[in-house]
């Protein structure tokens, strides 16, 4: 079972702080080790081994110090979705990103998106969020509401456009006090603001799937010079192999 943020001893902690806000702001390859510990203010420079075991260590601990509370509140907004009877994919969606923005202070959630984004790139099996499953019930019902809802999408397609949505949701609450301002002619709130990018979320989800590429995208068509050269090259003998004894 994985250790909850508070049973982590203070330095732990500290040290999570502070990786989830530099990598985030630099990328994971972009802050060492021991630059993470400098930060946190230690002298020794193995001291992310020393309580994480490695840097993948690190990462899987800070991807899921805010899981619980998070969790918590979807299961709740999950339970009064239930209790109405509505599991359409506003609601889900809602479900799955509204706790990001009603439950952290907006530092808090700059930080925590930032970190996310810089997480996703990582190869599948470097990945925490699946080692997160066991904690992460109610994002995992309702990943599992959202496919039933689009399988008209395939598995595939289904699953870009969901990493598609959660990016742009990440990517508009991470400019929160830096990128984004407030103003009367634009956002005049960041209830506004958060309401904008989830309905851009939820309509990279929804929107229509074609089989076929819109004809301004499709690429050039082939040269005529181009396309005889390999007509003359699928005409010749093939070079014999060269002798290997």
């Amino acid at each position: 079972m994985p250790r909850r943020f508070q049973e982590y001893p203070k330095t732990a902690q500290k040290l999570m702080l502070v990786a989830e806000r530099l990598y985030g702001q630099h990328g994971l390859d972009g802050v060492s080790l021991r630059q993470l510990a400098t930060a946190a203010g230690q002298a020794n420079n193995y001291v992310v081994q020393h309580y994480f075991g490695s840097k993948l260590g690190l990462i899987q601990a800070v991807s899921e110090m805010r899981l619980p509370a998070m969790e918590a509140h979807r299961q709740t907004l999950l339970e009064v979705a239930r209790a109405e009877g509505d599991f359409s994919v506003p609601r889900l969606l809602s479900c799955l990103f509204s706790p990001l923005v009603t439950m952290l202070e907006v530092q808090a959630m700059r930080d925590y998106a930032r970190f996310t984004l810089a997480v996703m790139q990582l190869e599948p099996e470097e990945h925490p969020f699946e080692r997160s499953a066991d904690i992460s019930p109610a994002s995992t019902e309702i990943r599992s509401k959202l496919s039933e809802s689009l399988s008209h999408l395939g598995a595939d397609v289904f699953r870009r456009r969901l990493a598609l949505s959660a990016s742009i949701f990440l990517n508009g609450i991470s400019e929160l006090g830096g990128k984004l301002k407030l103003s009367p002619g634009g956002y005049v709130s960041h209830q506004q603001y958060h309401s904008d990018i989830f309905e851009a979320a939820l309509a990279v989800l929804t929107c229509p799937f074609s089989a076929e590429p819109r004809a301004d995208f499709r690429g050039p068509p082939a040269q005529p010079a181009l396309a005889d050269d390999m007509a003359g090259a699928s005409r010749r003998p093939s070079r014999p192999a060269a002798p290997t004894g």
